[in-house]
């Protein structure tokens, strides 16, 4: 076996799977997105209960509504300390502190690796097929 028959088999297994995998990826991650614009970004504020320690903020409408403060970004903040709030206008008692936009990175950027590696190992394998 010569080295253009070895690169040629080599170019067609990168490229089943970069294609294979990268575009479900890539897909799955832009539902991701997709899906997190739903939230909406309001300002929250720490404060005391009979629970414990929640953050409260307003709805679109003016409604006040609390969740519990058991997330990364609201230790060690303090009654009285403004945090950033997302929330869902169909279900506005739930919230979270991390921002929407992270949802689904990881898989778009892995899935565009993929399909890139896919796409130049293609482009290699149909180039070799004419040298």
């Amino acid at each position: 076996m010569d080295g253009n028959s070895m690169a040629g088999i080599i170019s067609e297994i990168l490229t089943l799977v970069g294609l294979a995998a990268g575009v479900p990826l890539l897909i799955t991650g832009l539902i991701v997105r997709g899906v997190s614009h739903r939230w909406v970004k309001t300002d929250g504020v720490i404060a005391v209960s009979k629970s414990g320690t929640v953050i409260r903020w307003f709805d679109g409408e003016g409604d006040v509504h609390a969740g519990h403060q058991n997330t990364h970004e609201s230790q060690g903040l303090v009654p009285g300390d403004d945090i950033p709030v997302w929330f869902v206008p169909r279900s506005p008692d739930r919230c979270r502190t991390d921002d929407p936009s992270h949802d689904g990175r990881a898989l778009r950027l892995t899935g565009l690796i993929l399909v890139g590696v896919g796409v130049i190992a293609a482009i290699f394998g149909f180039v070799l097929m004419f040298i």
